[in-house]
């Protein structure tokens, strides 16, 4: 397992994602994540996010719950923070930086962790980057045939099952990987 930089926090990618790999249907307003994920994926997001303190997300995947969510901090990323300048909420950080200026500036303050919440464009991105430490993905029991995909770019990173959860009895499976 490869150990995360020491001039930066614990990336853990959290995604949920139908069978056939993907992370919304092609029609994201129909049927939002929140309809067709368990609530055993939710009680483990919200635990898993809760523990870890502080969620990098991108701007679309703000959009869809537009709001700091309870005992964690947000870091929303994306090329117009000054959109959000309604948002005057100490739990929010909207930024244009890089991943790497992210990470660097939350090991200035402290944090050991991070959960990498979504959407597909911002897992790409720190998975090129060679970011990603920890993945916990929850396999839903669905098919969408189309939709955004949960890695959308070539990306060739082998990583190693560590664990796996059976978390309901309609077939909804927790995976956990490592680098």
């Amino acid at each position: 397992m490869n150990k995360p930089d020491m001039d930066r926090p614990e990336v853990i990618l959290i995604a949920a994602m139908s069978i056939d790999g993907f992370i919304a249907p092609a029609d994201k307003e129909s049927l939002p994540s929140t309809t067709w994920t368990s609530k055993e994926d939710w009680h483990f997001f919200t635990k898993k996010s809760k523990e870890i303190g502080t969620m990098i997300m991108g701007s679309r995947t703000f959009e869809t719950i537009k709001k700091a969510l309870p005992e964690r901090r947000t870091v929303v990323m994306t090329s117009q923070p000054e959109r959000y300048a309604e948002f005057n909420d100490p739990n929010l950080l909207f930024t244009a930086e890089s991943p790497e200026e992210i990470l660097a500036n939350l090991d200035k303050e402290g944090v050991k962790q991070v959960a990498l919440c979504g959407g597909a464009s911002i897992y790409n991105l720190f998975l090129q980057k060679n970011l990603v430490n920890k993945m916990f993905l929850t396999v839903e029991p669905y098919v969408f045939g189309e939709g955004v995909k949960l890695f959308n770019e070539k990306i060739e990173k082998r990583f190693s099952l560590l664990q796996q959860t059976k978390l309901n009895d309609s077939g909804t499976i927790l995976l956990e990987y490592s680098t």
